[in-house]
């Protein structure tokens, strides 16, 4: 039981790992050609698919080795059907290896020349140029909220010392310069950051401080532009008198800023990774060649698994033939549903080697049967002819001088019955070997078996009342061709075996009570003519049953070991079987069947 489960266990667990190598490399291949444009994050992704494999790949070597050393150590061995067995595993692999190299080459080529697209001149120019529009787009901007903070710084310089103490006038002004410019925000602030006026909706200093870097720049008087966020902003000096200084923010299209930081962060990692690509190149190429490595093993194991299911049966069917050939009839093959073909065909070798056992069966019990009618030809030949004169002359002996003799007669009158009486026992046998040596061939006639039958069993019936001979028969008559006096002999065999079992095997009492039961049925099954006698006698003996039906075998004392013999020639000739079993009974059961049309 034990060595069972660690087989199935051994079978499953190959099975279990081609599965996962497939699904691990299916995995792997859709992580690879996913949409994700980050090489390096596809590979941080992938890495973990890889050693998933490896340790697939690992696993799987070491049990396609361990079965191609079965198959070596097999084939060295010379076992059955083992050189037809590698040279299927060799089949099925080359046949698995030559698409998976073929597509894992074209897959490596054309990821290389996905590749070396991926890092071509056009793409660099592209990115360089979406970075060079997208720059210039922002220096737009930035020129044009320059133009406008000096525009305004220009028309507020004569008003900031007027405007400086009236923080409200001043905003109200710098309200109508923003709408007037198209700002968002306009601020104006002295030299220690605090805020003198503001446009409405102004709150830069609130959020978003202003270097000292730049404050130092604008204190010598150039102009600082800055971009955040959503918009671009310039700082000017407005009046060194005063130390004010001029705010200005005008919004762009936060869709552009975002271009532009998506195309420079593109352009840098295109620019890392096009010193990096050699590199990028071989790790794909050997993740494409592990990937098809490792459904290459899947695709092998499944091919030895099914080479191995396919020979099991040819292996078998070569053995069993050549167990056949060297005279071997009783092999017989597993028979094991795979549902193809050679189901059929393992079905029809037990088929044949059944038939040819039944035959050769059959043929020593003729060679035997042939022998045995010659033998009982001579001796009934020899024995017949002194047999009469011998009966005769006791008879006459007796007649002539049992009167004379005086002195113990008895003696002498019991040793003439002797005689006489064996030598009728003698002549019995003889016609038994006579009628057995010369069974003559069946003539063929239509019958009214169902009459047959009764006629037959009457005369048992008659002679041995004291036993209870019951008939079962079809409601309507059964009408056969036989031959009416061989069928009626071989009934008349049978029945006779039967009342000497069921009389040696019960006492006189019972006898007398009718306990002893004798059955004979007549059916129509399946288009053929059955016929059973059983009894409740002791039975057939388990051990030698199969020569009960060979000429002078007998398991009885007084048996001479021709009735089911003749039976059995009566069956042959019309083409029946006869079958011994065992009676529900308790006793005997003899089976005659019969096609139902000769």
């Amino acid at each position: 039981m034990a060595v069972a489960h660690n087989s199935n266990l051994s079978r499953k667990i190959p099975f279990a790992l081609s599965f996962l190598a497939l699904l691990s490399g299916i995995g792997t291949f859709w992580v690879l050609f996913s949409e994700s444009s980050n090489l390096e994050a596809k590979t941080r992704t992938i890495l973990p698919f890889i050693y998933l494999d490896l340790i697939l790949l690992l696993l799987l070597a070491i049990f396609i080795a361990k079965r191609l050393v079965e198959l070596w150590l097999e084939r060295k061995r010379g076992l059955v059907g083992s050189k037809l067995h590698v040279h299927i595993v060799a089949l099925f692999s080359t046949v698995v290896i030559v698409p998976v190299i073929c597509g894992a080459g074209f897959s490596a080529l054309f990821f290389n020349v996905g590749v070396e697209t991926w890092f071509g001149q056009p793409v660099k120019d592209t990115l360089e140029e979406a970075r060079i529009v997208a720059e210039a787009y922002l220096r737009e901007h930035k020129k044009a909220v320059v133009i406008d903070a000096l525009n305004l710084a220009n028309k507020l310089r004569p008003q900031v010392s007027l405007y400086i103490d009236n923080p409200e006038a001043f905003s109200q002004i710098l309200n109508d310069a923003a709408d007037e410019h198209g700002l968002e925000e306009v601020l104006i602030f002295n030299g220690t950051k605090e805020v003198v006026a503001r446009s409405y909706l102004t709150f830069a200093l609130e959020f978003e401080k202003i270097s000292y870097s730049d404050f130092d720049t604008a204190r010598s008087g150039d102009t600082v532009t800055t971009e955040s966020g959503d918009r671009v902003r310039a700082l000017i000096r407005l009046d060194p008198t005063t130390d004010t200084y001029l705010f200005v923010g005008k919004f762009i299209d936060p869709t552009v800023l975002q271009h532009l930081t998506n195309t420079q962060n593109a352009l840098q990692d295109y620019l890392r990774l096009a010193g990096q690509h050699s590199g990028l190149q071989i790790t794909f190429v050997a993740f494409f060649f592990l990937v098809a490595l490792l459904l290459l093993l899947a695709a092998i194991w499944i091919g030895l698994t099914f080479a191995t299911i396919l020979i099991k049966p040819i292996s078998r069917l070569m053995a069993a033939a050549e167990s056949v050939s060297q005279g071997d009839l009783s092999v017989k093959i597993e028979e094991e549903p795979m549902n193809y073909e050679l189901d059929k065909l393992v079905h029809s070798f037990n088929q044949m080697t059944h038939q040819l056992q039944q035959q050769k069966h059959d043929l020593i019990i003729s060679q035997r049967k042939a022998a045995w009618s010659d033998v009982a030809r001579k001796i009934a030949h020899e024995i017949k002819n002194p047999l009469t004169p011998i009966q005769l002359s006791a008879e006459r002996l007796k007649r002539r001088y049992l009167r004379e003799i005086k002195s113990d007669p008895r003696t002498f009158q019991s040793c003439i019955d002797t005689i006489i009486r064996q030598v009728e026992n003698i002549g019995n046998l003889v016609n038994e070997f006579s009628s057995f040596a010369r069974m003559p061939e069946p003539k063929i006639e239509k019958v009214d078996l169902t009459e047959l039958i009764r006629h037959t069993l009457i005369l048992q019936q008659q002679a041995h009342s004291s036993i209870r001979i019951t008939y079962r028969k079809p409601e309507a008559p059964v009408t056969w061709f036989c031959d009416k006096q061989q069928i009626s002999q071989a009934l008349t065999n049978l029945l006779q075996n039967a009342i000497n079992a069921v009389s040696e095997s019960h006492p006189a009492a019972q006898l007398i009570k009718k306990l002893a039961t004798i059955i004979l049925s007549l059916e129509i099954k399946d288009e053929k003519v059955v016929i059973t006698v059983e009894d409740n006698g002791p039975g057939f003996p388990q051990e030698g049953r199969e020569r009960l039906t060979e000429p002078y075998y007998t398991t009885r004392e007084k048996g001479t070991g021709l009735g089911l013999a003749i039976v059995s020639k009566i069956v042959s000739d019309h083409n029946g079987h006869m079958h011994l079993g065992d009676s529900i009974l308790g006793g005997a059961c003899v089976q005659l069947t019969f096609p139902f049309s000769q």
